[in-house]
């Protein structure tokens, strides 16, 4: 199992953010179980961080693929690493933030199951990741030694 994990900037407007944002989850969400990919995706400001995961050359493609995507710029790759399993694995690409709580870094949702927060399932694989992603979304670094590997 193979796992990249990037941060860019999004150059869609404000205005038009959230529905391009809901189309992008919406397309990949249909591709990405096809591809045996899985993931998440966290939107906080202006900022965009998205785990892969699955197959090592199927998850590397689709990132050059994205990091060529007009719709973010400063695409730069945090993490690239084997992992012994997936963080995501219920999901293929869980969202990580919500419009409504912009005070705060917002929490992992299902929108196949209404958009509602999953608080009472078991998240302990995925976790450590999205500590991480936030982490990332605000320009810092995980502080679990065990986050953030880089592997050519």
């Amino acid at each position: 199992m193979f796992r990249i994990v990037y941060r860019s900037q999004l150059t869609i407007s404000p205005e038009d953010r959230k529905v391009e944002i809901e189309s992008i989850l919406e397309n990949s969400r249909a591709k990405n179980v096809n591809r045996d990919i899985t993931g998440a995706l966290l939107v906080w400001q202006d900022y965009v961080v998205q785990t892969l995961e699955g197959d090592e050359g199927v998850v590397r493609g689709l990132y050059e693929k994205i990091a060529a995507d007009d719709r973010h710029e400063a695409v730069t790759l945090l993490e690239a690493e084997a992992v012994e399993s997936r963080a995501f694995s219920r999901w293929s690409m869980a969202r990580v933030s919500d419009d409504d709580q912009p005070a705060g870094m917002p929490v992992l949702t299902d929108h196949s199951a209404g958009g509602a927060p999953e608080p009472g399932h078991d998240t302990r694989e995925a976790d450590p990741v999205i500590s991480a992603m936030r982490g990332y979304a605000k320009g810092t670094r995980p502080s679990n030694p065990h986050i953030g590997r880089t592997v050519a």
